[in-house]
């Protein structure tokens, strides 16, 4: 999908219908099946795959003390693969972009360049895991439960301190509030028409609830 409008819709649409009903849950992932490339366009299959594994084991384990632990990984299942979609599709800066269309150049820009800085910060700490886990296997450490401490704090200081690397960045160029940018959009017949879908999926959803 071209338009990054519709693309956020119809992700907010789907992932919505799958979280109220269950019927919404399987015709999201019909579309998520349908009308994307699938695993091929997910960043990292086997991140996703270990996600798919904990959700798994945490329906299994609520199905068997009586809770509803099918019908949690039923509505999950759809939600985690068409986010993944959704940031795998994605363009640089269109979060930015979207929020000043929808708010305007204050309030819609802050927010925007809020969350394309998030986004990036999540892509970093992909980079710093994949090369602390590098570095281990080069010295013949495994990756155990015992680590994960260890590892997670030193990605949680290197990300503060590239939090506050750029705070001084912004306020050394005197960044304030607000920004001016001319977004451009460019809707194609597809992105309708997914994303008519995507609200179809939504209604029906909502009725079967």
């Amino acid at each position: 999908m071209r338009d990054p409008r519709l693309r956020i819709s119809a992700t907010i649409l789907l992932s919505a219908g799958a979280f109220i009903s269950t019927p919404g849950a399987i015709l999201a992932l019909l579309w998520w099946l349908l009308f994307t490339p699938r695993l091929k366009a997910v960043p990292s299959p086997r991140v996703l795959l270990g996600v798919v594994l904990m959700i798994t084991i945490t329906a299994l384990v609520s199905e068997v003390t009586g809770g509803l632990g099918l019908e949690y990984l039923v509505r999950m299942l759809p939600i985690l693969l068409i986010a993944a979609w959704a940031y795998s599709d994605r363009q640089e800066s269109e979060l930015l972009d979207v929020s000043v269309w929808l708010m305007g150049k204050r309030i819609g820009f802050d927010i925007g360049l809020t969350a394309e800085m998030g986004l990036q910060s999540l892509q970093l700490v992909g980079n710093d895991l994949a090369q602390v886990r590098q570095a281990m296997a080069i010295k013949g450490i495994p990756f155990t439960v015992r680590s994960v401490v260890p590892v997670a704090m030193n990605i949680v200081v290197n990300q503060l301190r590239r939090t506050e690397e750029a705070a001084k960045l912004l306020t050394v160029r005197g960044y304030t509030a607000g920004g001016e940018i001319n977004p451009r959009f460019e809707t194609t017949g597809q992105d309708i028409f997914l994303t008519s879908i995507a609200l179809l999926t939504f209604f029906t959803s909502f009725l079967a609830f």
